[in-house]
C-alpha cells in the first residue's frame, strides 16, 4: 500500500525502500528537530539540513540526500498528521524519541517492515544476524530486489533497529526488550486511530507490535498514556474509548 501526499486522505502503510540504502538516520534527527523549533513551518527543516547544515554533512549534495531520506521517512511538514503528532510528544517524554522516530519510519518505509519479522520472532537476549533481516525481507520482496541490494538490507535495517533500541551491540545484534513509553504507546495509538481502529484495537496494528507490550498489556499501556495526560480514555464495562484531543483535528 502507498501512502498518499493528500493531508487529508485515509491512513495507509507506505511503500518506501529507503532502508534499501541507508538507514532510518534517528541521530539526525534527533539533532534536526533539536535546533528546529517545534512550531516550524516545513521550509525551516530544508533551510536547517541544506543552507545551515545543521546535520554537518561535508558536501551540497550530501546535504541533501540527508534532507531527502529524512523527509521521505518522517515528512518534516507540520501539515502531516503522523508528523505533526510525533513532534507534540516529541518534548512530552525524551527517552521515547528513539521509539516515536522508529515507528513513523516503520509506517513509511516497506523494507523496514519487512525487516521486523525478524525482530519480533527473536528470542530476548538471543543473537540478530544481518543474514536473519536480509531472509525477512526476501520472504516479502523475493526477486523485486537484487542480491546486493538485500545483503544491504540486512546491515541497513540492522543498524535500524539498534537506533530504534530492539537491538544492541555493533559487531553481535542482540535482542533485547524497548521500553513501552507512555508517547511512544500515544503514537501507536494515534497511526492506529488515523487507519480507522477505535476502542482498544487502536493497538491492534502492526506498529503498535513494536512496543514489545505483553499480551493482553494493551489496555494497561494507554492507562499508563492517559495518566501522563497523553491520549484521553474511558473505560465502562466492555467498552473502551480513546481520544486524542493532544492532536488537532484527532477527536472522532
Amino acid at each position: 500500500m502507498t501512502l498518499s501526499d493528500d493531508h487529508d486522505s485515509p491512513f495507509t502503510l507506505g511503500s518506501l525502500r529507503t532502508t534499501a540504502s541507508h538507514t532510518i538516520g534517528i541521530p539526525h534527527l534527533i539533532e534536526l528537530l533539536r535546533i528546529v523549533p517545534a512550531d516550524a513551518a516545513h521550509e525551516r527543516y530544508r533551510e536547517a539540513v541544506v543552507d545551515q547544515n545543521v546535520l554537518g554533512r561535508p558536501t551540497q549534495t550530501g546535504r541533501q540526500r540527508s534532507f531527502r531520506h529524512l523527509r521521505e521517512l518522517y515528512f518534516l511538514d507540520p501539515a502531516r498528521r503522523e508528523f505533526a503528532a510525533m513532534r507534540r510528544l516529541w518534548d512530552a517524554e525524551p527517552y521515547a524519541r528513539p521509539l516515536l522516530a522508529g515507528t513513523l519510519a516503520f509506517t513509511r518505509d516497506g523494507i523496514l517492515r519487512a525487516s521486523f519479522q525478524a525482530i519480533q520472532h527473536a528470542a530476548v537476549g538471543s543473537i540478530v544476524t544481518s543474514a536473519d533481516l536480509t531472509k525477512a525481507v526476501t520472504a516479502v520482496y523475493g526477486t523485486q530486489l537484487s542480491e546486493e541490494t538485500l545483503g544491504k538490507t540486512g546491515r541497513n535495517t540492522g543498524a535500524c533497529w539498534t537506533q530504534t533500541g530492539h537491538l544492541a551491540g555493533r559487531v553481535k545484534k542482540v535482542r533485547q526488550m524497548v521500553e513501552p513509553f507512555p508517547a511512544a504507546v500515544a503514537f501507536a495509538a494515534y497511526l492506529g486511530h488515523l487507519a480507522g481502529n477505535r476502542g482498544a484495537s487502536v493497538l491492534d496494528t502492526p506498529w503498535a507490535a513494536l512496543l514489545d507490550l505483553p499480551p493482553g498489556a494493551g489496555l494497561d499501556a494507554l492507562r499508563a498514556a492517559h495518566t501522563q495526560g497523553l491520549i484521553d480514555l474511558l473505560v465502562a464495562g466492555d467498552v473502551v474509548d480513546v481520544s486524542f484531543p493532544i492532536f488537532d483535528g484527532s477527536r472522532g
